[in-house]
């Protein structure tokens, strides 16, 4: 049975419908179909899809100067937003049905929308960069109207083209941003985060460039503490993992036993095993123990503003962050000697975001002859309110530390008390008396993702 002997059979006429979505051919108000009038969106869009375009043009600044009208809006963030935006067959204004059937074709909206769709801080975020290109275009074809349909074609696809890219480089911002300061975007689903917070979040660093850095760069700390936790590996006794020398019977090598069954060798091999010389099979087991608070101390002394303060920063956040990641209490500490100090916790569920963009963004300044909290962190330690555990501490100066003997020893009591493991990274200067207070001290040029101390210091 062929089409048109079904459509005879059901009694219908006419022509097929033509094809929706991206693919569409491109029409102008004049060109739709017979009782199809051109509507005012570009998209196929319910109520709720115009609501929301609505709610955003009244929520976003950028938006409403460029003043793109409510169906613009909403079809914007529909293209972003919705799982499937579905072109409609005409439009009143055709060439924003143009602009948008180009971007659908591009391939750096295919990869952008995989992160926006169903995600409304993000969607919002590209919605905006879409409205921005387009009001360009619009602007451009006013100026200069382009009789050729070709010619039109053209400008709407470089136009779709830098909105793909625009939108997915500040989506990406979104992201770090959201991710730097604990929102954790994307990460619980959709619904999982409040839009209001994360927008408010993007325009605070949008806004200033300070903040903007730290979090461009906790980014890269960031990828770098993933990849250290990923090496980090955890063997059961079951698990070899290399061969050592011992006297453990169960654990020795074929080649040994098989020394035993040798008259010649076997008074030879029961010595070595005897003497713990015999190779042995190497087990490694991880017993289960409880993981304490993780606290970053950053030096915040006149000589570390600029460029070193924001570093230090970044990889205190990436230092959060991995605590986050393993459910563990986290505080951070802001120190210069003489001029004071800023604490902020961070408890394992909900960080206060607007307090830690508070913390990243001031700076202390001044200082004096010890810039590191080595008096005064037991007593941080308390006022912090950090639980009891196994504890991580990272301290970041470019100070040339001189601690007198008695406060070496009172420093390193509690921090056998606490079961504290201290590492420190110095830029630039020589570790001086902290290495006595410190398992592990680092001088570094400069504060590098590639450096090996600072993949040391994210290995918590």
């Amino acid at each position: 049975m062929t089409p048109d002997d079904l459509l005879r059979l059901l009694d219908l006429g006419g022509e097929d419908a033509p094809p929706a979505g991206p693919d569409a051919p491109l029409l102008s108000p004049a060109d739709s179909p017979p009782g199809v009038p051109a509507g005012p969106t570009a998209l196929e869009l319910d109520a709720w899809a115009l609501r929301r375009g609505r709610d955003l043009l009244a929520d976003s600044d950028r938006l409403r100067r460029l003043d793109p009208g409510e169906p613009a809006a909403a079809d914007f963030l529909a293209a972003a937003f919705d799982p499937d935006p579905r072109l409609a067959p005409a439009c009143a204004d055709p060439l924003r049905r143009e602009f948008l059937a180009q971007l659908f074709d591009t391939p750096d909206y295919r990869a952008l929308h995989a992160a926006t769709a169903l995600c409304d801080p993000a969607a919002a975020v590209a919605a905006v960069a879409f409205a921005e290109q387009f009001a360009a275009l619009a602007g451009e074809q006013a100026a200069r109207p382009d009789p050729d349909p070709a010619g039109r074609e053209m400008a709407a696809l470089r136009a779709a083209a830098r909105a793909a890219a625009e939108a997915g480089k500040e989506v990406g911002e979104v992201f770090d941003a959201a991710a730097a300061l604990g929102l954790g975007l994307g990460a619980g689903g959709p619904g999982s985060v409040d839009p209001g917070a994360v927008a408010a979040l993007f325009r605070r660093v949008r806004s200033d460039p300070g903040l903007r850095r730290v979090c461009d760069l906790a980014g890269r700390f960031r990828r770098v503490a993933q990849s250290r936790q990923r090496m980090k590996a955890a063997h059961g006794v079951d698990d070899v993992v290399g061969v050592t020398t011992g006297g453990d019977v169960g654990r020795l090598l074929t080649s040994e036993l098989a020394r035993l069954v040798v008259p010649e060798l076997e008074l030879e091999t029961l010595r070595r095993v005897a003497e713990h010389q015999a190779l042995c099979r190497e087990h490694h087991a991880v017993e289960p123990a409880g993981k304490g608070p993780v606290i970053a101390v950053v030096d915040e002394s006149g000589s570390m503003q600029g460029a070193k303060a924001e570093t230090a920063k970044a990889l205190a956040l990436a230092l959060a962050w991995v605590a986050r990641r393993q459910r563990r209490w986290c505080g951070l500490v802001a120190y210069a000697g003489d001029t004071g100090e800023r604490l902020l916790t961070l408890p394992p569920g909900r960080w206060d975001e607007a307090a830690l963009c508070d913390w990243v963004a001031a700076f202390l300044g001044r200082g004096s002859s010890l810039d590191l909290p080595i008096r005064e962190l037991p007593d941080y330690y308390r006022r912090l309110g950090a639980p009891p555990g196994v504890t991580d501490v990272l301290f970041v100066t470019d100070a040339l530390c001189q601690i007198p003997a008695d406060l070496a020893a009172r420093f390193n009591a509690w921090r056998r008390a606490v079961k504290a493991r201290v590492v420190s990274l110095v830029v630039g200067s020589e570790p001086g008396d902290l290495a006595r207070v410190s398992d592990e001290c680092h001088r570094v040029a400069a504060l590098s993702p590639d450096d090996p101390a600072v993949g040391r210091a994210l290995s918590v």
